[in-house]
């Protein structure tokens, strides 16, 4: 190769990694590694080759997992740990490539990945300001040929814009926004461009509005693509009846009654039976005492401009399994390595279908079931005392538990 390559197209990405710019490694699918021809390369490069696959290693230093024929040590399979960049740098890849077959490519000190003619080095550092990225590829006589290109890394953020005032709530169905800005930069909203990229200080811009609220996420880009912090706003398009979104479950063993749901603005007020639900942006909330068997809730809606939504809700407050009995009784003796049935015994005050469940000393035995009879084999790492729960629920909501304790014991010898 003569001190002039052909270079084509280098292409520099950001590629954010958290990997130490000073290694590369390659995946191995086997644990097997077969070499058809050896070389080491102090600069960094490629060693072995053929089938089934061969290691690529950094600066001279083969990493990942382990393979020795008793001459060399090869690792591959697993990327080696690399640090984070520090703030106000970042690790990006550099590709390119020559118009020959060669033995190493280096950027900037790290040992690109050679296929063909075209290299790949992950993990090359900029740092903010005027950056030079440096190639240097060798090829199989050992002439080398440089290449250097200049990189601008900007990483620091734009000024927060200002925005000015727009109203809580509105009946148009778009809002003008205004405000500051640093020159040389854009405005976006809701991660849309509204304003491109300019030197001027000042900006504009009419989003469309959609019935309810209408929160509006504004920000400024710089030509680098850095975002700065952000200015949130929110104005209410109040036109129609508001929109309540509750379903209660039909039959609940709750009681007080959690009502929650969700109105289509943050200003709308709504009422339970009466009662004024609590807030957070869309959501209400209201704790509703019920009285056993049927009841109604009456749920009203009223947005920012009057307007209201009206609905009613049937709902049956039933009760929880009460547990009459557990078997084996309380203080029983069970032997270790027999089998111990315990058996629940509940009822529903509505004949709901019932589900039990066991627990060992706080630990289930297993999952819920509709089997009242469970059986438990201790071992004889388990003598001594035990805390056996049994839990009864139906499908509304709430469980009953009752403890008993057992001990676990030897069985007895029979004598011949």
């Amino acid at each position: 190769m003569s001190n002039r390559l052909t270079w084509a197209a280098l292409v520099l990405s950001a590629y954010c990694l958290v990997l130490s710019h000073a290694s590369s490694s390659a995946q191995m699918s086997s644990t097997t590694l077969t070499l058809t021809q050896e070389g080491i390369v102090a600069g960094g490069g490629r060693v072995g080759g053929g089938n089934p696959m061969s290691v690529i290693t950094a600066l001279g230093n083969a990493i990942g997992g382990l393979s020795s024929n008793g001459i060399y040590t090869l690792r591959a399979g697993y990327p080696a740990l690399r640090r984070a960049p520090a703030a106000g740098s970042k690790l990006i890849a550099v590709e390119g490539a020559v118009n020959e077959s060669v033995s190493s490519v280096i950027v900037n000190s790290v040992a690109a990945v050679v296929t063909g003619t075209s290299f790949r080095a992950d993990g090359v550092l900029l740092r903010d300001g005027p950056n030079t990225i440096t190639v240097t590829a060798t090829d199989l006589a050992g002439n080398s040929s440089t290449r250097s290109i200049s990189v601008f890394l900007d990483t620091t953020p734009p000024a927060r814009p200002t925005v000015a005032a727009t109203p809580a709530v509105t009946t148009g169905s778009s809002v003008s926004l205004s405000g500051t800005k640093t020159p040389g930069t854009s405005v976006w909203v809701n991660g849309v461009e509204v304003v491109p990229l300019s030197d001027a200080t000042s900006w504009s811009a009419s989003v469309a509005l959609v019935e309810g609220d209408n929160v509006l996420v504004i920000v400024t880009k710089d030509a680098a693509g850095n975002t700065s912090t952000s200015v949130t706003v929110n104005t209410i398009v109040d036109n129609l009846p508001p929109v309540v979104t509750y379903a209660p479950a039909a039959k609940t063993n709750f009681n007080p009654l959690i009502v929650q749901g969700s109105v289509d603005d943050s200003l709308t007020t709504v009422t339970v039976n009466g009662t004024a639900t609590s807030r957070t942006a869309r959501a209400f909330e209201v704790s509703v005492p019920l009285t056993l068997g049927a009841n109604t809730l009456s749920l009203i809606a009223r947005s920012p401009n009057g307007y209201t939504t009206s609905r009613t809700y049937a709902v049956t407050l039933g009760t929880i399994p009460t547990i009459q009995a557990v078997q084996p009784p309380d203080a029983a003796k069970v032997y270790a390595g027999a089998s111990t049935a315990i058996q629940v015994s509940a009822t529903d005050g509505e004949s709901d279908p019932i589900e039990y469940q066991v627990l060992i000393d706080g630990a289930p035995l297993g999952a819920w079931v509709s089997a009242a009879t469970q059986p438990w084999t201790p071992g004889l790492s388990q003598l001594g005392l035990h805390r056996i729960t049994a839990a009864a629920q139906d499908a509304f909501g709430g469980s009953r538990t009752r403890e008993i304790e057992v001990f676990v014991v030897r069985s007895p010898i029979e004598h011949p």
